[in-house]
């Protein structure tokens, strides 16, 4: 089906603009034929509103012709003699029904007089043939960049959803591995505190299954999940592991991608509390500035100690936010003698896709 005849406004809008057409065709019956007002305009409104149809005939030739795939000296051709045949037949609908009325009485001229009529008809509908083609051919291509835009974006998306995909599927080892050597460290001197551990670790993982399977979170709800996590490392540091956390009222509905946080607090607990005999305290702060949030963890370091990490925690992080907000995402780390903080600023995303799971 033609799309102006599948849209009411599009078929109102073409009707409104050869009924104008038609009233101009009034006026000049009017000065060159020299006929009243009212023969005028009953004759023009009805002949202009027959060249909708003419008009919408261009597109079926633009369909059968695209332009990709046919010579433009071939597609000239076509179109010119289209309008030719075209703009005949709308001229020869007038005369007809110059006659008609004519016959019924209407104070029309005679043949003769309405030769140059005829003229204007069959000039004015070739030219509107041909420009009705030129504006298909045009929408016809706009169509296409718009197709070929939307797939683009379709590709970009895909892509970045795999990716995503990967990269929640690196941090799961990622975060066992940490885990696991905690409770492999309890299990002799410990086996009580081990098997705590594990009872919480299960409880754990379900929960971040659960959230993870989502696109984003609520920031409080993410923090909730690292306050679990860092339940269950307390069961083997003690009073050693200090928690803090001041999230801002504003910040806490913020969404964010899942479990987004977690290297950066198994980072805190691996590389800054687990190397000093004391522990020290990890610090989450979030508040919201306009449209972005930024989040801040901190922990306790001591310059001297000799364990590294890989940076596969932070690099992990830093790729996820570049996957879900591009360049709009960025992360910070400042490193002092006895003090690692590492800054998260994202943007306020309003609109959310996929599901959302919320605390």
């Amino acid at each position: 089906m033609h799309p102006v005849l599948g849209n009411q406004q599009r078929l109102r809008l073409l009707l409104g603009g050869w009924g104008l057409v038609g009233v101009l065709l009034g006026l000049v019956a009017r000065l060159l034929v020299g006929v009243p007002w009212p023969e005028a305009l009953l004759f023009g409104l009805p002949v202009g509103l027959a060249g909708a149809p003419m008009w919408l005939s261009a597109w079926y030739l633009c369909r059968a012709l695209p332009l990709d795939r046919t010579g433009p000296l071939r597609v000239a051709l076509t179109a010119t003699a289209a309008a030719l045949i075209t703009a005949s037949l709308w001229a020869g609908l007038g005369r007809l029904w110059w006659r008609l009325l004519g016959g019924l009485g209407f104070r029309m001229t005679i043949d003769q007089e309405m030769t140059a009529l005829v003229a204007v008809l069959g000039g004015l509908g070739a030219f509107s043939y041909l420009l009705a083609v030129a504006v298909h051919y045009l929408l016809q291509a706009s169509e296409a960049s718009t197709a070929a835009s939307r797939r683009a974006l379709e590709a970009q998306v895909a892509q970045r959803e795999a990716e995503l995909r990967a990269l929640r599927a690196q941090l799961n080892p990622h975060f066992l591995f940490n885990s696991l050597n905690s409770i492999a460290g309890l299990v002799t001197p410990d086996p009580e505190k081990a098997r705590r551990m594990c009872q919480l670790l299960g409880d754990f993982l379900r929960d971040s299954l659960t959230l993870g399977g989502a696109s984003r979170v609520t920031l409080g709800r993410e923090v909730a999940l690292v306050e679990q996590y860092l339940g269950i490392e307390q069961v083997r540091f003690g009073a050693r592991l200090r928690l803090q956390t001041s999230i801002g009222r504003d910040a806490a509905d913020v969404p964010v991608p899942p479990l987004i946080l977690q290297p950066l607090v198994e980072n805190a607990v691996r590389h800054g509390v687990a190397t000093r005999l004391d522990g020290g305290l990890i610090e989450i702060d979030a508040a919201r500035t306009g449209e972005r949030a930024v989040i801040v963890v901190s922990n306790p370091r001591d310059p001297d100690a000799g364990r590294r990490g890989t940076g596969l925690g932070l690099d992990i992080v830093r790729r996820r936010l570049a996957a879900a907000f591009g360049d709009r995402a960025a992360l910070a780390v400042e490193a002092v003698p006895d003090r690692y903080r590492v800054s998260v600023t994202i943007p306020v995303d309003t609109a959310l896709g996929g599901e959302e799971a919320k605390g």
